[in-house]
């Protein structure tokens, strides 16, 4: 669940303080597109590699490293020049990328007989720290003596703790599950047409789900809302999608 808390929020958190980034770093539209797609970019560029790292190093130790690139990405993108803001959001992408393809593998592994019900739980956990970050982020920007660079880098909380919770597994070594290397009929899974289609659906699902949580905000204060309540009603739309998720996986498994 700590690793689920790790997989949106990063991301999430900095649709809210995009007019500010854009104040006081004088990144123009084009420029402020680029940094809420590079996770994307990310994702599309890295998950293919998640499992031959998995294969390499074994799960525990590649979700390790992952958690380490979404720590180290945050903390890059806080700090000092543009570039790193940039370069920053693209490594925690990369991390968030290799944690969002080996956690469900690590749950078919290990929870085998629990698998809808805890991947709607970590579905929602992700969820629901995302909302929460979206909803805090302009609060503490605004606090006394801060900025939109130590609201972004708050959120490091989530992946320290994950990182503490998951040393322990460390010294458990292990190679992936069959299902995470091969297809479902012993082939390579680029061969079957089940995985194409399972990607096209999630694909434009996630297409939408980014595009709203990372141009809604702006919209919104284009409207005339003030960015505190743009980022709270982004927060809410974020619950709205957890939610379900929480209630439909228990609903599935049964």
């Amino acid at each position: 669940m700590v690793i689920a808390s790790t997989l949106r929020a990063p991301i999430t958190g900095v649709a809210p303080v995009l007019g500010m980034i854009r104040e006081t770093t004088r990144i123009n539209a084009a420029q402020a597109g680029i940094l809420t797609t590079l996770p994307l970019v990310a994702f599309a560029a890295i998950s293919p590699f998640a499992a031959m790292l998995a294969r390499k190093y074994g799960m525990e130790r590649s979700l390790f490293g992952a958690l380490l690139l979404i720590t180290a990405g945050v903390g890059l993108r806080s700090v000092g020049p543009v570039w790193g803001l940039f370069l920053g959001t693209a490594i925690l992408g990369a991390g968030i990328a290799v944690a969002n393809v080996l956690l469900p593998s690590l749950l078919k592994r290990d929870f085998s007989t629990r698998i809808t019900g805890l991947t709607g739980a970590y579905a929602f956990a992700s969820g629901l720290v995302s909302a929460v970050a979206s909803a805090a982020v302009i609060p503490v920007a605004h606090l006394p003596g801060s900025s939109w660079r130590l609201a972004l880098a708050s959120v490091s909380i989530f992946p320290l703790v994950a990182l503490v919770a998951w040393l322990p597994q460390l010294w458990l070594h292990s190679a992936p599950t069959q299902d995470v290397v091969i297809g479902p009929h012993g082939g390579p899974i680029w061969q079957s047409p089940l995985a194409w289609q399972v990607t096209a659906f999630l694909g434009l699902t996630s297409l939408v789900y980014y595009v709203v949580v990372s141009w809604i905000p702006t919209i919104l204060v284009a409207a005339g809302y003030p960015a505190a309540t743009a980022g709270s009603l982004q927060g809410l739309s974020q619950l709205a999608v957890a939610v379900p998720g929480l209630m439909l996986g228990p609903a599935v498994g049964v």
